[in-house]
């Protein structure tokens, strides 16, 4: 058996042992030895570490000390508290014909006696939900407070304490850390204490997290060369983002993942506009904390109120499920926040593996008399023309772009909507948009995509964008189907009044 055929048999073995739920609970997610082989090359050609000492503060069955075995480094050292997982890692580097010295411990507690090189790992996921192992993550790294505290996060700093200055730390995690709001101190304690060498998307390569975005970070503890940090996806080399571009965005959250066209796409659209959150108020729906006990499947009765969530929202429209609030009482001063307000409702959660192009930032309208619950944000204001037309920009292949450029969270927090950039002729005159909206809204399946074009090539008038940044938009929302829709988009931009349209339909 080879190495990788070992320590995938028994990643096997033990998910099995475990089961999903308490596999979860320990965030455990293993690596392949593909993945492992590609963040050791990215360490090795961004962190500056040739030779010398290499641990793997996780080490379990030995993945990444096998792909530093193979790309020449020697002295290997790990740890892990399991036992059964080391025994494993030491025959898969004897098949590899390397050793390592393995030691049963806890990396967050261990005093190891001498500080690495190069540290390589992947850290187990997951938020800590225990009272003791959570006040011990706080004192030890308060930079841990007022976010959520996830043991990989807590791994990010602890790395740094594990290798010597100048010394760099390669580890694959969720890239959720660069950009939730509440982690702008946990970047700041990032940067305080290391050089950012290299951040690199390697998509969702775990089945059993198949919406958890990864990427290889590198870090250099300083004092350290300041320098451009390396920016990836997959094997594509993006546009380098520079240490003072990361220290100014450190609190609001980094997204660094975009091509040099594609960052100009951005400040072009973030040059004339304003951000959603002051346009209109943006929030989450209502949080009942306890659905059985809140939520009946059935239509509302005299004096009750339905609700909306994430499962009622189809682009422009509502397909309702019947939903009414039981047991009001304790939310009354929640529900009388939205009723009488009419409100635009956008979708918490959403993926199309299937439909790349599907668009994320999916929303409809809610009348004034429905309440939506937290599977839902939410946009109001008093101008009932301005809502519509913000419902039109909030679904335009520009924003969307510009959404999946900013982040690669599927849940669309308010704290991101209200980035969103706005342009200010828009909120001058929302007419010609908020119309769109409204025909969209009552439109049928065969007049919908062409509505869509019409509403796409409306607003990328909004933003004056050049045709070098709507074709770079297009593309990047569209991929292959980019030519056929180019086309579509020229025609619309080149008749925004729908006129010539309405004259063939006519003839």
């Amino acid at each position: 058996m080879s190495a990788d055929a070992l320590i995938a048999h028994f990643e096997q073995q033990k998910s099995r042992a475990l089961g999903n739920a308490r596999r979860r609970d320990a965030g455990l997610y293993y690596t392949p030895a593909h993945l492992a082989a590609r963040v050791v090359e990215i360490a090795l050609r961004e962190g500056g570490i040739a030779t010398g000492r290499v641990l793997d503060p996780c080490a379990g069955a030995g993945a990444f000390l096998v792909a530093a075995a193979r790309a020449g480094l020697r002295d290997l050292h790990g740890f892990d508290l399991d036992p059964e997982a080391l025994r494993v890692a030491r025959q898969a580097l004897r098949l590899c014909g390397a050793k390592a010295r393995l030691r049963r411990a806890d990396a967050l507690r261990v005093a190891p006696r001498r500080h690495a090189d190069l540290l390589i790992s992947n850290p187990p996921y997951g938020h800590v939900r225990g009272p003791p192992e959570r006040a011990f993550l706080l004192r030890e790294f308060p930079a841990l407070r007022g976010g959520e505290i996830d043991r990989y996060c807590a791994f990010l700093l602890r790395a740094l304490q594990l290798v010597r200055p100048g010394g760099a730390a390669a580890l694959l995690v969720p890239d959720t850390w660069m950009f939730l709001a509440r982690g702008g101190a946990l970047r700041e304690a990032v940067l305080a204490q290391a050089e950012v060498a290299a951040i690199v998307d390697l998509g969702k390569p775990f089945a059993s997290a198949k919406d958890t975005r990864v990427q290889a970070v590198v870090l250099v503890r300083r004092p350290a060369l300041v320098r451009p940090a390396y920016v990836g996806r997959g094997a594509a080399e993006l546009s380098p983002v520079s240490r003072e571009e990361l220290a100014a965005a450190a609190r609001r959250g980094w997204f660094v993942y975009r091509s040099a066209e594609e960052r100009a796409l951005c400040a072009a659209m973030e040059s004339i506009s304003v951000p959603l959150g002051s346009a209109c108020l943006v929030g989450y729906g209502m949080r009942t904390g306890a659905n059985a006990r809140h939520v009946g499947r059935r239509d509302p009765g005299p004096g009750e109120s339905g609700l909306v969530g994430g499962e009622d929202v189809v682009p422009y429209a509502l397909r309702w499920r019947p939903k009414t609030l039981l047991d009001p009482e304790p939310l009354l001063a929640l529900v009388r926040r939205q009723l009488g307000i009419a409100r635009v409702a956008v979708q918490r959660i959403r993926t199309n593996a299937q439909v790349p192009w599907a668009r994320w930032l999916e929303a409809a309208p809610v009348p004034a008399h429905r309440v939506c619950l937290d599977s839902l944000s939410t946009l109001s204001c008093a101008d009932g023309r301005r809502l519509w037309a913000l419902l039109a920009l909030l679904q335009s292949v520009a924003l969307q772009r510009y959404h999946r450029l900013r982040t690669t969270d599927v849940n669309v927090k308010p704290s991101s909507l209200r980035e969103l950039p706005v342009p200010r002729v828009l909120l001058e005159d929302p007419v010609e948009l908020a119309t769109l909206a409204r025909r969209r809204a009552r439109a049928g399946a065969r007049q919908a995509h062409a509505l869509d074009r019409r509403i796409d090539a409306c607003v990328y008038a909004l933003f004056g964008l050049s045709e070098r940044l709507v074709h770079s938009a297009e593309r990047g929302f569209w991929g292959e189907r980019f030519a056929k829709e180019i086309q579509e988009l020229e025609r619309c931009m080149s008749d925004p009044s729908g006129k010539l349209v309405a004259q063939e339909e006519i003839a």
